[in-house]
């Protein structure tokens, strides 16, 4: 079994930077948290889950119909899930760009519900860059969070469409592209 998700990554060397910036800021709050690596910075388009190794291939097939070109994105502002008061997830907020995100996430959810996968919830388009691991200091940086609403982070082009691999390890997830869409 492999657990996989569709992505486009993010590798961007400034907006890594203010990312950085960013997280270093919210551990300021004393809030207990575990931050995104920025070398992993991605947009989780569908998450499929765990899968046999025998089906890749065929859910390779199914998103080579789906536009896998780049698109151009602005990261602007903070938020949190399920809600900025009881944050559970922390992302960067995607302001320009975001349709073609949706539109992206939307053809391949029809392109993996011919397969059997069907998207769990409605796609709001971020990049987490943080996950919250308890009420520690929640005040604060709630506070943060809604401070940094409209902050701008920066713009950026988006990898092209990838079926990503995701290894959970103690350290964090480790990712391994599986397919690209190359046009």
């Amino acid at each position: 079994m492999v657990r996989v998700f569709v992505s486009m990554d993010v590798e961007n060397e400034n907006v890594s930077r203010r990312i950085l910036e960013v997280q270093r800021r919210m551990v300021e709050t004393g809030a207990d948290l575990k931050l995104v690596d920025t070398s992993i910075l991605h947009l989780t388009l569908f998450f499929i889950g765990e899968v046999p190794e025998t089906m890749v291939n065929t859910i390779c097939e199914r998103l080579s119909q789906v536009d896998g070109s780049p698109v151009e994105i602005e990261l602007r502002g903070i938020g949190a899930f399920p809600t900025v008061s009881q944050p559970r997830v922390v992302f960067a907020k995607i302001g320009k760009g975001s349709g073609e995100l949706v539109e992206r996430a939307e053809q391949a959810s029809e392109a993996l519900s011919k397969i059997g996968f069907r998207m769990s919830e409605q796609f709001h388009p971020h990049l987490t860059i943080a996950r919250v691991r308890s009420r520690l200091n929640m005040d604060r940086l709630v506070l943060f969070i809604r401070s940094n609403g409209d902050i701008l982070i920066g713009e950026a082009l988006t990898s092209r469409l990838r079926l990503k691999k995701s290894t959970l390890t103690p350290r964090g997830p480790v990712y391994e592209t599986l397919w690209e869409k190359i046009d």
